[in-house]
C-alpha cells in the first residue's frame, strides 16, 4: 500500500510540474505572437505587405526581414519583463496547485477517514466502520481490512461480554447453595448426617467440570491446547460415546440410533470424546420424548463426517450465528428452562478446530429438528497401503 501512495504521490508531483510547463510555454507563445502582433500593427501597410511577403516566401530568416523587423518591431511588450513573469508564474503556481490540492484530498480523505474511525474504535465505539465509495486500490483495501478488524472487535467485545456474564451467572448458583448449605451446618441447622456431604460434593464437581471446561476453551482459543495424538478408528470413540449416554437417553425417553462407517484418524481420544459427548448431549436435550437421535459417519472425501440429527424444534435462523458462542443460550432454552451451561457446543467446535476440523449446523430439512455436523481430517494412507 505504501509503494502506491508514493506512486501516487509522484505522480501528482510530475502532473503539476507538466501543468507548469504547459502553463509557461503557453505564456511563451502568447508572448511572441503578441510582439508580433505589436510590430505588425504599428508598421505602414506598404511594410507590412512586404512582411507578409517574405513570410509567404519563406524568407523569414533574411537579412530584409531582420531589418523590418528591428526597424518597426517594440523592444518590450508594454509591460515590464519581472511583471510579465510574475503572471506566469501566478498563473502556473495557480493551475498546477489546484491540481495538486485536488489530487492529494482526494488520496488523504480515504486515509484520513479511518484514522478518524480508528481513534473512535480506540475510544470505545466498535460499531463505527469507513464508507468505502468508489476508492479502489489499495487504500480501497485498507478500508476493507479496517471495516473487518472494527467487526471482529465489536463480535470479540460482545463475545466477552456474553462470556463474562454467563461466568458470573453459572458461578453464583452453586456459590450460593454452596455458601448457604455451609452457613446451615455451621449454625447447626442442618444436620451433616442427612447426606448433606454428597450434596456439596456434587455442588464442587459441578464447579470443578466448569472451570476445567473455561480452562480448555481458553487453551484452545490461545491455541495451547495440547493433544495427545494417537493413529485412531474414529467408530470406536463414537460407538464407546454411545454407550457411555445410553442411561442418560432412556432416562429422556430417547433412542440413539448409530450408523457407522470405518475411519482412521490421529487425534486426541480424549478430546474426541468430548466432541461426540457434548454434541449427543445437547441433541438428546432438545429431543422430545418418546424420539430418535440419529448418529450417522460417513466419509466426504479427506474428511470423516458425525452427523447428528434430533427431533427437536431446531433454531431460530438469526440464532445460527451464535449457537458455538460460549454460554449463549437459545431462546426456547431459556424459555422451556432447559439446564445447561452452554459451553458445550462452544467446547465441541473449538476441540474440533484442534484437530484440522470443524462443526457446522442447520436445520432439518426432512422434519423438524437440528442438524450438527463434525468433520474431522482422516488419515492419510502410507505409501504401498492400501
Amino acid at each position: 500500500m505504501t509503494r502506491r501512495i508514493v506512486s501516487q504521490l509522484l505522480m501528482l508531483a510530475g502532473l503539476t510540474t507538466l501543468i507548469t510547463m504547459a502553463v509557461g510555454l503557453a505564456a511563451y507563445y502568447a508572448a511572441t505572437y503578441y510582439q508580433v502582433y505589436d510590430a505588425s500593427w504599428r508598421m505602414p501597410p506598404k511594410v507590412r505587405t512586404e512582411i507578409q511577403h517574405l513570410l509567404a516566401t519563406n524568407q523569414r530568416g533574411s537579412d530584409r526581414f531582420f531589418e523590418l523587423y528591428d526597424k518597426y518591431g517594440s523592444t518590450s511588450m508594454g509591460i515590464s519583463d519581472l511583471r510579465f513573469m510574475a503572471i506566469i508564474a501566478v498563473i502556473s503556481i495557480g493551475a498546477g496547485g489546484s491540481v495538486a490540492v485536488v489530487l492529494a484530498r482526494r488520496i488523504s480523505r480515504p486515509i484520513t477517514a479511518v484514522a478518524q474511525a480508528a481513534a473512535q474504535v480506540s475510544a470505545g465505539d466498535r460499531s463505527v466502520r469507513v464508507e468505502k465509495g468508489r476508492t479502489s486500490g489499495e487504500v480501497g483495501a485498507l478500508i476493507d481490512s479496517f471495516n473487518r478488524m472494527a467487526a471482529e472487535i465489536e463480535f470479540y467485545e460482545r463475545e466477552r461480554t456474553v462470556l463474562t456474564a454467563g461466568i458470573a451467572h453459572e458461578l453464583r448458583t452453586p456459590l450460593t447453595i454452596l455458601k448457604g448449605r455451609l452457613h446451615g451446618l455451621t449454625d447447626g441447622v442442618i444436620d451433616p448426617a442427612t447426606g448433606e456431604a454428597d450434596r456439596l460434593l456434587r455442588q464442587v464437581g459441578h464447579l470443578s467440570r466448569l472451570v476445567e471446561d473455561l480452562r480448555t476453551l481458553s487453551h484452545a482459543d490461545a491455541g495451547e491446547l495440547g493433544l495427545d495424538h494417537r493413529r485412531i478408528q474414529i467408530d470406536e470413540v463414537l460407538r464407546a460415546t454411545i454407550t457411555d449416554l445410553q442411561a442418560s437417553a432412556r432416562q429422556a425417553d430417547v433412542t440413539l440410533h448409530g450408523v457407522f462407517a470405518s475411519g482412521r484418524m490421529s487425534g486426541d481420544p480424549v478430546r474426541l470424546t468430548q466432541i461426540f459427548m457434548n454434541l449427543l448431549t445437547n441433541a438428546i436435550k432438545h429431543a422430545p420424548p418418546g424420539s430418535t437421535v440419529t448418529i450417522a459417519m460417513r466419509g466426504k472425501g479427506s474428511f470423516m463426517v458425525v452427523d447428528v440429527l434430533d427431533e427437536g424444534e431446531g433454531f431460530a435462523t438469526d440464532e445460527e450465528s451464535q449457537l458455538f458462542m460460549p454460554f449463549w443460550r437459545g431462546s426456547a432454552d431459556k424459555r422451556q428452562g432447559r439446564p445447561g451451561s452452554g459451553l458445550g457446543l462452544a467446547l465441541a467446535a473449538k476441540l474440533a478446530e484442534a484437530h484440522g476440523g470443524r462443526i457446522t449446523a442447520r436445520n432439518r430439512t426432512d422434519r423438524s429438528g437440528a442438524h450438527f455436523s463434525a468433520w474431522l481430517p482422516l488419515l492419510k494412507p502410507s505409501a504401498g497401503r492400501p
